[in-house]
């Protein structure tokens, strides 16, 4: 953090891409206070009235935002806070603390949901500790409706949202009045601000300590969703450099989604595969927008963590809503990766998750978990035959895959006694992002379909370097001659056994990277969908031998600099 005269910047972490340019408003959300009443026998009727009323109210003002909500993800979001507040065990113990221990309504409604937020603010799990904010949220206006003391929103097009949470409902609205960015104190990467700040678009920081700086209503702020950087009284040079960057990236933007419905061939007529990486459904409007063929990667662990009981038909539900989406395109859907920095609510904490019980490890000892999956998948494939893929995550040992395959035909005989009919084409993958499996993946190659280098997790673990720790960030270099040697000898191998290989990991979504595996012969990419468009416009504009010129001239600089300066030119279109 730097102050520069009355320029203030903060560093924090970048979660939704974009720059914002606006005057601060700050949106000052106070957890309510209550104190301790008591009430006659004769005002116990009265306070019940109040309470379902109240409920009645919000359950309604909830409904009408639901059913305005622009995506799924949103309706979703606030389908579960109408739940909490339906909830009978929870309105029981209300009505209970009001009629048996004469309580005040308001003091009833603060003592009941505070149970539940402490518990789960006591879990060890990130994902728990988040989603008390929004229990907290309906106890906050639960108690105003009985006090008819509900809260307008007074916030303004074009301004900067400062605050230290952000509740759902309370998010939903913010998304209709199209904000040029949000800054929060906390917050987390499952949190639900964070998720409905990505899919409409809005750049958002999360991380950022601001509280302690005596920021006001109406200072102009910028707000950086890329980088993580958030100026609070802009110098003219900030203010004009920030306002160049926005209307660049729109430019920028405009003219790479003009290669979006273009064949995907190089200039020598080279075919190649620009898929997206998708966890939401609310993202999947934006395949067709930005070009991409199909799903290269479909994430599972939100349907996880998300579900309550997880069960196979809620599995089956959006599977099938995933694969009407993508058209007649293809779909990998990858196991559920829960471990490292998505955590099981009841696993145990441990030093190192990243090289503890994650991916495939964890499924093994959760066997029935794996076969629901297993077994979702190979319901919705009937109906989307030669389109769905599995992917093992997380995959150290030959043995794993082999187990996975033994239960993959125990599922398939167990529906076949059922009656059920599936794809038999099903191909079964594994994700290449240890090096332990790069080494020896000539001998993987026999025991499974594909390949898929996951070059997030690959680059962490050849480079020892954590991809969270922000004090050896500079370290995690997805360009380091060792990760590529990886890559290079999966593709080899996978050439040497006449398999597919794709590349999943975001290094794909830079087109420079591109580029260089294109010259490596990887022509099947996977990135996130707003990242396509810059490159196939890349792809497009170069021939094949032009990459390979590019792979001999990386592979063979040993001057890091020099091999950085090669790269350049390859970033831009």
């Amino acid at each position: 953090m730097k102050n520069r005269q009355n320029s203030i910047k903060f560093l924090g972490k970048p979660v939704s891409k974009g720059v914002g340019i606006g005057p601060v408003h700050l949106l000052e959300y106070q957890s309510s206070s209550v104190r301790p009443e008591k009430i006659k026998e004769s005002e116990v009727d009265n306070n019940l009235v109040k309470f379902k009323s109240a409920c009645e109210l919000l359950i309604q003002e909830y409904n009408e935002l639901k059913n305005h909500a622009q995506t799924q993800e949103a309706q979703d979001i606030l389908e579960a806070q109408i739940q909490t507040l339906q909830d009978p065990e929870v309105n029981k113990t209300v009505r209970h603390k009001v009629k048996n221990e004469l309580l005040k309504t308001e003091y009833a409604i603060f003592t009941t949901y505070n149970d539940y937020i402490q518990l789960l603010e006591s879990s060890d799990v990130d994902w728990a500790k988040e989603r008390a904010i929004d229990v907290v949220s309906i106890r906050d206006e639960l108690v105003n409706a009985v006090s008819d003391k509900k809260k307008s929103l007074d916030l303004k097009e074009g301004e900067i949202v400062f605050a230290t949470d952000i509740p759902p409902a309370t998010m939903v609205k913010i998304s209709r009045i199209n904000v040029a960015g949000i800054v929060m104190e906390r917050g987390g990467a499952t949190s639900h601000a964070v998720i409905l700040s990505q899919s409409l678009g809005i750049p958002c920081v999360i991380n950022v300590h601001w509280k302690r700086y005596q920021i006001k209503n109406g200072q102009i702020a910028i707000v950086d969703g890329l980088h993580g950087d958030v100026i609070l009284n802009p110098t003219e040079e900030d203010d004009k450099r920030y306002s160049e960057i926005k209307e660049k990236d729109a430019q920028n933007l405009e003219r790479a989604l003009k290669w979006a419905h273009k064949p995907n061939q190089t200039t020598c007529g080279s075919q190649f595969s620009l898929r997206a990486n998708v966890e939401f459904l609310e993202e999947l409007p934006r395949l067709y927008e930005y070009g991409a063929k199909g799903v290269g990667l479909l994430r599972t662990e939100t349907l996880l963590f998300e579900a309550e009981e997880f069960d196979i038909d809620a599995q089956v539900d959006f599977y099938s809503n995933v694969m009407k989406a993508v058209g007649e395109e293809s779909v990998v859907i990858r196991l559920f990766d829960a471990g490292g920095d998505k955590l099981l609510d009841d696993a145990d904490e441990e030093a190192n998750p990243f090289l503890g019980w994650r991916g495939i490890r964890m499924l093994l000892d959760e066997e029935l978990l794996l076969r629901k999956q297993l077994e979702a998948i190979y319901r919705v494939s009937q109906d989307y035959k030669n389109r769905l893929k599995i992917l093992i995550p997380m995959v150290t040992k030959i043995e794993e895959i082999i187990e996975v395959n033994r239960i993959c035909e125990e599922v398939k005989e167990k529906l076949k006694g059922e009656g059920i009919e599936y794809d038999e084409s099903i191909e079964v993958g594994i994700m290449v992002e240890v090096p332990g499996i790069a080494l020896i993946a000539d001998r993987a190659a026999e025991q499974t379909d594909f390949f898929s280098i996951g070059t997030n997790d690959l680059t962490q673990y050849t480079l020892a370097v954590d991809r969270g720790n922000e004090k050896i960030s500079g370290l995690f270099d997805s360009f380091h001659p060792a990760v590529w040697k990886m890559i290079k000898m999966t593709k080899e191998a996978a050439d040497r056994n006449n398999i597919p290989l794709s590349v999943c990991g975001e290094l794909a979504s830079k087109p420079e990277a591109a580029a260089l595996l294109m010259g490596l012969g990887i022509s099947d990419l996977s990135m996130n969908a707003g990242a396509i468009p810059y490159v196939k416009a890349v792809l497009c504009n170069h021939s094949l031998k032009e990459f390979q010129e590019l792979a001999d001239q990386f592979w063979g600089e040993p001057d890091a600099r020099k091999r950085d300066k090669l790269l350049q030119k390859w970033k831009k279109f």
